[in-house]
């Protein structure tokens, strides 16, 4: 297998693992009431989990400009945490993963300014705001989408992508660079997170009872986030983004299995046009 072909496949590893990680997210906050407190300890337990590796796979070249870099990359991924569960309060999970897979263009964008503008991206925008449309559509009111789009937990769901999209920039920056390796890259980003929720919000981060569940999902976690910054690590930020983030086919089904959630034509019209739209990113 080529390093093309294993780039795509931990790509779609992680998109596999991101939809999975959703659902059981949402399964873990229905018990713990708690949005924050989910957060705090979902990363403190993945935190420690990636500690254990520490010893044989730390790497982390120490400089003003890494520091910095790092900082950001944990500020900006804190609040896209903060933003995603808002988001998964007010709207179905599979819903919220077609908003998601907008997050490529806003790791387009950013990335025009640094290697140059694609205009092919043009065509996948029209093509992910068609599903978008079809996602928002009910009933016979041809307006209904742009009405939907205007609700709290949509807006939520799209500034959520951009969040996560501006920052899969500096992260691969990061690791381009070779300041920081995946691993030490994610326990950071784990740890900053947990601190950062809990220093701002004091929740209650105790829950013996779901320790298997957080235990679980953490590692699921990590082996989403380790094939993504892998893959970042060795090709185009946009192209790893597009196809970690084909996670909306995935979602409808998961949701559908789990939480029972219906599978509508207008789910899969969304589904369908937006992951056409992610191909046209990376053709």
């Amino acid at each position: 297998m080529g390093s093309d072909a294993v780039l795509m496949v931990l790509s779609l590893i992680s998109s596999f693992f991101n939809a999975v990680n959703s659902l059981y997210a949402k399964k873990i906050v229905g018990e713990m009431k708690d949005n924050n407190s989910f957060i705090v300890t979902s990363f403190a337990y993945i935190g420690i989990l990636l500690s254990f590796s520490l010893p044989w796979m730390y790497s982390f070249e120490v400089n003003a400009t890494s520091i910095s870099i790092l900082l950001l990359v944990i500020v900006l991924d804190t609040l896209a945490n903060v933003l995603f569960f808002l988001s998964m309060e007010r709207i179905e999970v599979s819903v919220l993963a077609v908003y998601l897979a907008l997050t490529p263009l806003f790791t387009f964008i950013p990335n025009a300014f640094i290697n140059g503008f694609n205009p092919v991206v043009l065509i996948s925008v029209l093509f992910i705001i068609t599903g978008v449309y079809f996602l928002n559509l009910s009933g016979k009111n041809p307006l209904t989408p742009f009405i939907e789009l205007k609700k709290p937990g949509n807006l939520l769901g799209i500034a959520t992508a951009v969040v996560y999209g501006v920052s899969m920039v500096p992260t691969q920056q990061l690791l381009i660079h070779e300041w920081i390796n995946p691993v030490t890259l994610y326990f950071y980003r784990a740890i900053g997170i947990a601190v950062l929720i809990y220093l701002i919000y004091r929740p209650k981060v105790w829950f013996p009872s779901l320790h298997g569940h957080i235990t679980l999902r953490g590692i699921s976690v990590i082996i989403q986030w380790l094939c993504l910054f892998t893959a970042l690590k060795f090709a185009d930020g946009t192209l790893v983004v597009a196809l970690a983030y084909t996670s909306p086919l995935f979602a409808v089904f998961l949701a559908w299995i789990y939480f029972k959630e219906k599978i509508t034509a207008a789910k899969l019209a969304a589904c369908i046009i937006t992951v056409m739209g992610i191909v046209f990113t990376i053709s």
